[in-house]
């Protein structure tokens, strides 16, 4: 199952949220979870959950993604056992409230809705909301080339998915050439990481397709899988936090 909740934040008087305060919770969740499953996620390329922190209707929240029950179970029931936390490395303590779960669903639920869904997909809108960035030729990428990033979503889809395996040879390649980009507003922002600072973009991108319908569905589920998975490296640590909208065509009577 997949699933994304929420924490609102509690921070010290004065204090203000930063998006490197992810790579910090990432520490508060591996404090929090058993030691062992701690030690297997620091050996995993491609991590079963996903993080950040950002801003909903004026708070400071905690975003948390899991893909996997054994990660729900794992991360996030730890976190209910109190409502405090000491953030060692800032030396001050955060408040958690107002825990909700936004959405949860299956990977098939996913795939149903956009593969058996009679109506035209129009165009696929990610927002990111922190800094993102995929590792290309030795560097950073600084725009959201489709082709890097649905390599990274069909390598996270393919680890975790209990539905439908994607072709992870050819299938990013293929819709790269059926995509162009419609729209963007897009900055660069860059990431720090202990004491480094990771070439990265945040803002807006909108992604097109004028021919091949079933590209269209196919990088409709990948995106959509993007608000769980994150886009990107260091989706642990606080990078690539994603909002996917796809729009359809609707009929006019």
């Amino acid at each position: 199952m997949l699933r994304q909740v929420e924490f609102e934040l509690n921070l010290p008087e004065g204090e203000k949220l930063n998006q490197s305060m992810g790579s910090l919770l990432q520490g508060l969740l591996m404090e929090r979870t058993d030691s062992s499953w701690a030690e297997e996620m620091h050996t995993q390329q491609v991590r079963p959950y996903s993080q950040y922190v950002t801003v909903a209707e004026g708070k400071p929240v905690w975003r948390i993604q899991t893909i996997t029950d054994r990660a729900f179970e794992r991360l996030i029931y730890p976190l209910l056992s109190k409502n405090h936390y000491h953030l060692k490395q800032r030396d001050y303590d955060i408040g958690l409230s107002h825990f909700r779960i936004i959405k949860q669903e299956t990977f098939s639920d996913i795939e149903t809705r956009y593969v058996l869904n009679h109506e035209k997909i129009h165009h696929i809108h990610l927002r990111f909301l922190t800094s993102t960035s995929c590792k290309t030729q030795g560097g950073y990428a600084i725009f959201p080339f489709p082709y890097l990033i649905l390599k990274n979503l069909v390598s996270k889809w393919n680890t975790y998915t209990d539905s439908s395996l994607i072709d992870s040879d050819r299938t990013a390649d293929q819709l790269d050439g059926e995509m162009q980009v419609v729209d963007y507003h897009l900055h660069m922002h860059p990431f720090s990481l202990e004491g480094r600072r990771i070439r990265a973009f945040r803002g807006d991108v909108s992604y097109g397709f004028f021919q091949n319908d079933m590209a269209a569905r196919l990088t409709a589920v990948l995106a959509d899988f993007a608000s769980y998975a994150g886009t990107g490296m260091k989706t642990a640590l606080g990078m690539g936090g994603t909002e996917t909208e796809v729009s359809f065509y609707r009929e006019v009577k």
